[in-house]
């Protein structure tokens, strides 16, 4: 039987064995040849969330009180899938066996899904397909931000979403893209993906910095991918008066180091919730839908203009990648987004 990963907790992970159902008429099997968690929610997924204490009411769309909360389950673990079409269903058009594809899934052998689930591998590498969902979130957060030529922009966290920011920022027009991350490698990848400074807050004041990096101004739109208190303050501080703050993540659970008494009150910036998925419709709608925006982040790496080089680090087998999840979840200054190849 076929094996993939699953946690509980998002500490330790396991390989488990799992059945496919017999192939409908519609779906597309794929033998998997590469995968990629997405950490940051990941673990938000694992070590619980609003949805485990709350529930939610779709039509009022709020969170609501629950008699207890949900108990952790044991899930499979992963983001993203890249590999090789192995058989196909009477109805499928699109796809033929030896095709290559990638789609979401986690970090399993094989994939079984409908053949709209699936989007052909093309021209793209695999850790580029795997980074277009981190890509898609970016695109949105930057359009959210309204980044236009000539602007200058912060990115508060490089995780795989933040370093794709800083890419999209200058595809965007931003003259000026500033990088804020406390972990050296990831600064360091930011400036080799056109960061023209990156900052590391534990170790000088951020927002103190990038004001006077701009003369004293701060910059047009800060862009919070990291779900930290104290980055968010620090957004909120680097901005011009009446500036723009694109938060991205979930979060902060702990919000004791966002302090809306100081900059926020005097400086009146506009915070956007930025994810355009959820039922949220884009904030260009209808010119604009949640899979325009997804192939066009994906058109962004077939035409060179972002690339995944340096994010996708480190890559392991996957018979390593339940210890390599647990080290680098864990360490976030040894993994940016991890990579995963099958034999």
């Amino acid at each position: 039987m076929p094996l993939e990963v699953v946690s509980t907790d998002g500490q330790s992970f396991r390989y488990r064995d799992y059945i496919l159902p017999e192939l409908g008429a519609g779906e597309v099997r794929v033998c998997v040849e590469f995968a990629a968690p997405k950490h940051g929610t990941e673990l938000h997924s694992l070590t619980g969330n609003p949805h485990h204490r709350k529930r939610w009411d779709e039509n009022l769309r709020m969170y609501l009180p629950r008699p207890e909360s949900l108990p952790l389950t044991e899930r499979p673990v992963g983001n993203m899938v890249v590999g090789v079409v192995s058989e196909v269903g009477s109805d499928v058009t699109e796809f033929s066996p030896g095709d290559r594809a990638f789609g979401y899934g986690p970090i399993r052998e094989e994939h079984q899904l409908p053949e709209g689930s699936w989007r052909p591998l093309g021209g793209l590498s695999a850790t580029d397909a795997v980074c277009s969902d981190p890509a898609h979130v970016a695109l949105v957060a930057v359009r959210d931000g309204n980044v236009r030529i000539g602007d200058a922009v912060a990115v508060f966290g490089l995780g795989a979403i933040g370093l794709m920011t800083v890419q999209i920022a200058a595809c965007s027009g931003a003259t000026t893209v500033i990088a804020v991350d406390p972990i050296e490698s990831r600064r360091a990848t930011a400036r080799t993906l056109g960061a023209d400074l990156a900052i590391d807050p534990s170790a000088e004041d951020a927002g103190l910095r990038i004001k006077r990096a701009t003369g004293n101004q701060g910059v047009d739109v800060a862009i919070e991918t990291s779900g930290n208190a104290a980055a968010l303050h620090e957004a909120i501080r680097a901005i011009r008066q009446c500036g723009t703050i694109v938060h991205v993540p979930y979060g902060p659970k702990d919000a004791s180091t966002l302090h809306l008494d100081e900059e926020f009150h005097v400086n009146r910036p506009t915070i956007i919730g930025s994810q355009a998925v959820w039922r949220n419709p884009d904030r260009s709608h209808p010119l604009w839908d949640e899979e325009r925006a997804r192939v066009t982040a994906i058109d962004l790496f077939r035409r060179g203009m972002v690339t995944s080089r340096g994010i996708v680090t480190p890559i392991v087998d996957f018979l390593d990648a339940t210890e390599a999840l647990t080290e680098g979840l864990a360490a976030p200054d040894r993994a940016i987004k991890i990579g995963v190849r099958f034999p």
